[in-house]
C-alpha cells in the first residue's frame, strides 16, 4: 500500500477530521432548525 508516502498520516488524520467536522456541522444546522421550529411555534401559542 501506499503508507510508505510521507505525509500519509496527515492525509488519513486530515481525512477523519475533516468527516468528524462535517457531522458536527450537520448536527449542528439540524438542532438549530429544531430550535427555530420550537421558537416559532412558542409564539403562535401566546
Amino acid at each position: 500500500m501506499v503508507h510508505g508516502l510521507k505525509g500519509f498520516g496527515f492525509l488519513v488524520s486530515g481525512l477523519v477530521l475533516g468527516i468528524i467536522g462535517a457531522v458536527a456541522s450537520v448536527t449542528a444546522i439540524a438542532l438549530s432548525g429544531v430550535g427555530i421550529g420550537l421558537v416559532k411555534k412558542a409564539k403562535k401559542q401566546h
